[in-house]
């Protein structure tokens, strides 16, 4: 499955949309632009707030790719769900657990009402634009995307089982050796309600702890990573 990285660095306001930026999806509140870099298969998101207010809102794309003659397609995903372990753990990005201070490459928990995955939610100030670069569109054919509305809810306790393929496959993607946060990891974290969540990209078991539970999560930590590790053998 094709996984994209992001340029974190790269992420951040722009005046206004630049000349040439190519349309791609709007709706009333919100609207997404894309330009492509075909030497470097980067594609830098743009994404707009058409409101005078301030409006959350992730990222879902995807693509169809032709490398090395073969068509590769990458899903519909939320932008930061692949490789946000890496993110996180090497200090590029942090979990949203104030309102008052979301930097522009933030990571949070984001819950369709049916099941809850990591990604970057952007807060979008009033009448701005932000731009996100995304590596790893080689040979692009074409590309689909639209902004998903995020709605803040509680800031909660959640810990995170994932799978370690992940830190492997960013240190073939990227070329570099990063760092890997502890499995399963805990972390503080609004909980942002979206429309859609996509398709998965990572595999992650993500549960809510109630504060005065958190001793008895170490014990339900330890269960649920054998759960996991048994799926991962079947799958």
């Amino acid at each position: 499955m094709r996984k994209l990285h992001a340029d974190i660095k790269g992420i951040k306001p722009l005046a206004s949309v630049p000349q040439g930026a190519n349309k791609l999806w709007e709706n009333n509140e919100l609207a997404l632009y894309y330009t492509y870099d075909a030497n470097q298969g980067e594609i830098t998101w743009i994404m707009v707030n058409k409101t005078n207010q301030v409006l959350y809102a992730c990222l879902l794309r995807g693509a169809t790719l032709n490398i090395n003659g073969q068509t590769v397609t990458v899903p519909n995903y939320l932008f930061g769900d692949a490789f946000a372990e890496v993110y996180f753990a090497n200090g590029l990005s942090n979990y949203i657990n104030s309102l008052q201070d979301v930097q522009l490459y933030s990571l949070a928990i984001v819950n369709d009402g049916m099941k809850m995955q990591v990604a970057f939610v952007f807060q979008l100030p009033p009448n701005g634009v932000v731009q996100a670069p995304e590596y790893g569109f080689v040979g692009l054919q074409s590309v689909q995307g639209n902004l998903v509305t995020a709605t803040p809810g509680e800031d909660n306790l959640y810990a995170i089982i994932y799978d370690y393929t992940e830190i492997l496959e960013y240190e073939n993607e990227a070329g570099v050796s990063v760092t890997a946060p502890p499995d399963p990891y805990a972390v503080f974290s609004y909980n942002f309600n979206v429309s859609e969540v996509g398709y998965p990209i990572t595999r992650r078991v993500i549960f809510e702890i109630p504060e005065e539970d958190v001793n008895t999560a170490k014990s339900i930590i330890k269960d649920l990573k054998g759960i996991f590790s048994m799926l991962k053998k079947v799958l």
